[in-house]
């Protein structure tokens, strides 16, 4: 075989091999097929963004039309750090796209993400009416080869119904491929956790879904990011196990905060040496009023639905659940405790998110622990550096202030409620002057106690015994 003949061999592959593998589209410009996501919530705005990021064709979709024209100027309709920046960069660069034209969108791309809500629904079971809308859809407009991976946390068994509902609505009986593909990003740093996780997790009944995959992901496995190929329903219950066992780290170190007060240890020595056994690893090791937002508390009641419904009883799941749900009783029995009656009590709330960093206050411990405090009878005066506009959607007669001083004016109790790296800056001296009683509440154990009660104050924390 002559060079010349050889050369253009290798030309006409390097060519070729995309079109093969994936399909023509004619917007890509990236090195792979172009990429259709549909759903711009938190996963599916972030996947977006972060596959555009890594050179891929990405169209996100969704039936919001005034969303979907709000991301096409650039505008982000949630707070989350590094995402905004991301988002108009690739829009800038042609990589990125939004869309409220789903058919379309299926037709043009050889990749489909699901990335849909699965809220909350009846008795604590997954509602997916949402994802087997989209899987209907879906099988409506194959019309050439594609793959489908499933984002959206669902409980097992749900990957196979999609499989059905895509073959039931797919007239022309054209093959596609399907896979899970579970994520782990935390809200607050999702766009970090997607470029360097711990690991990449795929669920897939034929390698060549699990090999297309891959390929979207190169870039991070070139960095070294370990891949786990699993069978699908190993992937369903990864994500689920994921989240009940992180759960349970967090009621587990609530409970030992509640055992250390009655014996007069400290709950962050003891949680530091815990942490460093690396067998338990020292992440989410921090006592608190308990966790929240839109994963933790959704994911485990639908884990403890789909073991009933085969018969298994996840009793320290269970315990987890039961053991969060008590403790903003148990924040307002110790102020109970301290002042008698709140009936009337002024009591100043730092942080309304359900943790730092975000403007989310899905499930959120401040927002659970208000509303208990109010059926007390107490008054409350709330300030959150971003979430202040979602709080008063679930609260809308919250009084709030754009000042976290003016919060505090007369009131006889603060509570942080959220660890705003931000509340360390206060000034704790015009702090001391602004209250009426000088009692601080630190749910989260992010002050400096010593500091504070120099100034005078008397200080009430989670977990340790206090003076």
């Amino acid at each position: 075989m002559n060079k010349w003949f050889t050369e253009k061999l290798v030309l006409i592959y390097l060519i070729c091999i995309p079109f093969l593998v994936y399909g023509a589209h004619p917007r890509q410009t990236s090195t792979s097929a172009p990429i259709t996501v549909i759903g711009t919530g938190y996963v599916g705005l972030v996947l977006g963004a972060c596959l555009a990021d890594l050179g891929h064709t990405v169209t996100c979709c969704d039936v919001d039309q005034n969303k979907i024209e709000m991301l096409s100027k650039g505008v982000i309709p949630i707070y989350e750090a590094g995402l905004h920046e991301i988002v108009l960069k690739n829009l800038e660069s042609k990589r990125l796209f939004f869309s409220t034209n789903i058919c379309e969108s299926i037709l043009n791309s050889s990749n489909i993400f699901i990335t849909v809500g699965t809220p909350e629904g009846k008795n604590g079971e997954a509602n997916l009416s949402y994802i087997f809308d989209v899987a209907e859809t879906i099988g409506k407009n194959l019309h050439h080869t594609k793959t489908i991976f499933v984002k959206s946390t669902v409980p097992m068994g749900t990957i196979e119904w999609i499989r059905e509902i895509i073959e039931k609505n797919n007239p022309t009986k054209t093959p596609f491929n399907l896979g899970y593909a579970p994520e782990f990003l935390r809200e607050g740093s999702s766009v970090e956790d997607f470029m360097h996780p711990d690991r990449i997790v795929i669920g897939a009944d034929n390698e060549e879904t699990a090999d297309i995959f891959a390929l979207l992901m190169q870039p991070l496995l070139d960095q070294g990011v370990p891949l786990c190929r699993t069978s699908i329903a190993s992937a369903e219950m990864i994500k689920y196990a994921s989240n009940s066992f992180l759960s349970i780290k967090i009621s587990f170190i609530n409970e030992i905060a509640d055992f250390c007060e009655k014996i007069g240890a400290n709950v962050e020595e003891v949680a530091l040496a815990i942490g460093l056994d690396k067998r338990i690893g020292k992440a989410f090791l921090k006592p608190g009023p308990g966790y929240g937002g839109s994963c933790f508390p959704k994911d485990t009641l639908a884990f403890l639905k789909a073991a009933e419904k085969y018969g298994i009883d996840l009793n320290t799941v269970n315990a987890a659940v039961q053991t969060n749900s008590l403790r903003a009783s148990k924040i307002v029995e110790k102020l109970q405790s301290r002042f008698g009656s709140l009936a009337g009590l002024k009591i100043a709330v730092l942080g309304l998110a359900f943790k730092e960093k975000t403007d989310d206050v899905r499930e959120s411990a401040a927002l659970k622990l208000i509303e208990s405090l109010q059926n007390k009878g107490a008054i409350l005066k709330c300030y959150d550096p971003i979430a202040t506009e979602n709080a008063l959607k679930v609260l809308p007669d919250l009084a709030t202030f754009s000042n976290p001083l003016d919060a505090m004016e007369g009131a006889d109790a603060l509570i942080l409620a959220t660890p705003w790296k931000e509340f360390l800056e206060l000034d704790f001296q015009e702090v001391y002057n602004r209250m009426k009683n000088k009692f601080i509440f630190d749910t989260r154990n992010l002050l400096d106690e010593k500091s504070l009660r120099s100034i005078g104050f008397e200080v009430e924390s989670i977990g340790k015994k206090n003076h």
